[in-house]
């Protein structure tokens, strides 16, 4: 195995090993960029489901992520582990799911490129763009998807849709008024169509009712939010709650779920994810799951062995460990919504 010595646009010199063939050498370019010992930045394309086209290159550790999924900074935290320097770029962009076939598409080599992709959507739609560029995916249920049938892509699951039964009981303790659960479901979704499964199974011997949502766009979740009653919590009992179901396109409009649901129905609301219970407000009341930024640091081992051999891992998609799954409500959300959280519910 050869070693090539490169300068870190962001600080030292780092020492790599690269692979005598790249991956899918028949297909992929040589990198022509190392000259006298220098390589050429590589390029993350890192694609979102959306409600808008919205775009940020992120070159430096302390740019602003304020704006982008969770999955980005713990990708960067994971990756500064590894002995990869910083010479990349990430190339964050979200798109509705129509508008995915110029997402891919950057003006680098593919030698220095990789796809990172932040759903089972997403991970599809390049996997029908390129059999050559690494693509590394969240995807619940890699088999299912068929995406392990492509040699270029690898992964982790965070197993949100098998775990939406567990998510569902998290749901019932932290809110014991519960009488009806609404989830939000995207129809003819994989991950979203074995969640609901799983919730209403796990609803049923507590006598709770799980009516479906049907939501295909951020504008359908806030038509179909908006429409509901609003709870008067100084009077009323919390026995509607909402149910976000592991689908990319609630992930994308969390903040405005957070913000109809309960800012303006007092619906306590709960996620697949804890990224977005917090201290203050704005937060959702409670999530359980394995967080986007945990997840980005898991994909982040995925990226650092393609860089460092050449090749995708020969354990194409690793699962989530069950330490890796959270449970957290916000006290500040309970509060606001007059919910009092039992004592065994974590809390922030």
């Amino acid at each position: 195995m050869r070693r090539r010595e490169f300068i870190s646009l962001f600080g030292a010199a780092v020492v790599l090993p690269f692979a005598a063939r790249p991956l899918h050498a028949d297909k992929l370019e040589r990198n022509e960029g190392l000259q006298e010992g220098i390589m050429a930045p590589r390029t993350i394309v890192a694609v979102a489901i959306g409600d808008s086209r919205f775009e940020q290159v992120i070159k430096n550790a302390d740019d602003d992520l304020s704006n982008v999924r969770p999955y980005i900074s713990g990708l960067i935290k994971g990756l500064s582990t590894f002995q990869v320097g910083r010479d990349y770029e990430i190339i964050y962009r979200e798109r509705q799911q129509g508008d995915l076939d110029g997402a891919f598409r950057v003006n680098a080599a593919p030698s220095n490129q990789l796809i990172f992709c932040m759903s089972t959507t997403v991970t599809k739609a390049a996997q029908a763009f390129t059999d050559s560029i690494p693509i590394v995916g969240i995807v619940s249920n890699p088999g299912r998807e068929n995406v392990t049938a492509g040699r270029n892509i690898c992964g982790v699951s965070a197993r949100r849709s098998q775990t939406a039964g567990d998510c569902c009981e998290r749901f019932l303790k932290t809110v014991t008024s519960l009488r009806e659960i609404r989830v939000l479901h995207k129809a003819n979704y994989n991950p979203s169509v074995e969640a609901l499964a799983q919730v209403k199974a796990a609803a049923a011997p507590h006598g709770v009712m799980v009516t479906e949502v049907a939501v295909a766009s951020a504008a359908d979740i806030a038509d179909k939010l908006g429409n509901m009653p609003a709870r008067d919590p100084a009077t009323e009992p919390a026995t509607v709650g909402i149910q976000v179901l592991p689908a990319d396109v609630c992930f994308g409009a969390a903040q405005n779920i957070i913000k109809i649901a309960q800012a303006q129905k007092r619906l306590p609301t709960f996620f697949p994810v804890t990224d977005w219970v917090r201290h203050d407000p704005p937060s959702a009341l409670g999530g359980y799951g394995v967080p986007q930024e945990r997840s980005g640091q898991l994909l982040a081992e995925q990226v650092a062995l393609i860089w460092q051999t050449g090749n995708i891992p020969a354990h194409r998609f690793k699962d989530a460990s069950d330490s890796e799954f959270k449970w957290l409500a916000s006290r500040a959300a309970a509060r606001t919504l007059n919910i009092n959280l039992p004592s065994d519910v974590p809390t922030v």
